[in-house]
């Protein structure tokens, strides 16, 4: 074969290895967290539960438990099972409107060292480990928040310089587009009693040069704005509770 019939052909066959847009497969992540149950469900009926109270009076002390990861945990960071700095900052945030509101009297986030540590194949632990943290620290309730991402890989044309040194280093050819899955519910630590329940969401997109391209640099922006949207629902939620207290005779 000639070396001018060379060339078109690995340009062939590099245009052919360049993925497309697919976009998420919110069914496979919902499939994926029913798989990876988070609540270990007590021997109470249906009536017994609908049966539960409240069994502190607000304001309440209030515990945040570490992020639950339902899905997505090959990011290649250490960071996913613990709030990070942004995170942390986040929660904080919190306290004051719903202190105004006078659904807490103090919010803490539980510390990593009084947390065991579980099992993969222990359903509940995540839960069961964190609402023993939150009576360690004395708190009335515990703010539960499973966190569910999904990645998506695909690269452009610009990835065809891949096979040069500068391609591989400075040319923004790959992308990673995330979307992550906030849910979460504010439990009575004593009874398993729901004050709330809230959810947010949030995608990130990022493009990289190939040396670069990394699903934690579009994960972590886009658990931090998920985080932002499931507080915004989730100080509206907990803010009815004194209401609704207020207007019972």
């Amino acid at each position: 074969m000639k070396r001018g019939s060379v060339v078109p052909v690995i340009v062939m066959l590099l245009l052919a290895g360049c993925a497309t847009k697919k976009g998420y497969n919110r069914g496979e992540m919902a499939a994926a967290q029913a798989s990876h149950p988070l609540f270990q469900s007590s021997d109470l009926t249906a009536e017994q539960i609908e049966q539960l109270k409240a069994q502190v009076h607000l304001p309440v002390r209030l515990a945040v438990a570490p992020p639950i990861i339902s899905t997505g945990r090959g990011w290649g960071s250490r960071e996913f099972n613990t709030w990070n700095p942004d995170e942390t900052k986040e929660i904080e945030s919190w306290a004051h409107p719903l202190k105004k509101a006078g659904v807490v009297s103090d919010l803490v986030i539980l510390p990593a060292l009084l947390l065991e540590q579980c099992q993969a194949n222990d359903q509940g632990c995540a839960m069961r480990v964190s609402r023993s943290a939150a009576a360690r620290m004395q708190t009335d309730a515990v703010l539960l928040i499973s966190l569910a991402s999904s990645v998506e890989k695909y690269t452009n044309q610009a990835s065809l310089l891949d096979v040069t040194i500068i391609g591989m280093w400075l040319i923004p050819g790959h992308h990673r587009d995330a979307l992550t899955i906030a849910e979460g519910v504010m439990m009575d630590n004593r009874n398993e009693y729901v004050y709330a329940y809230a959810r947010g969401e949030a995608e990130e997109k990022t493009v990289r040069p190939f040396m670069y391209a990394s699903s934690w640099k579009a994960v972590r922006p886009s658990r931090l704005r998920a985080l932002q949207s499931f507080g915004k629902e989730f100080i509206r939620e907990a803010g009815q509770l004194k209401k609704n207290k207020q207007q019972k005779p």
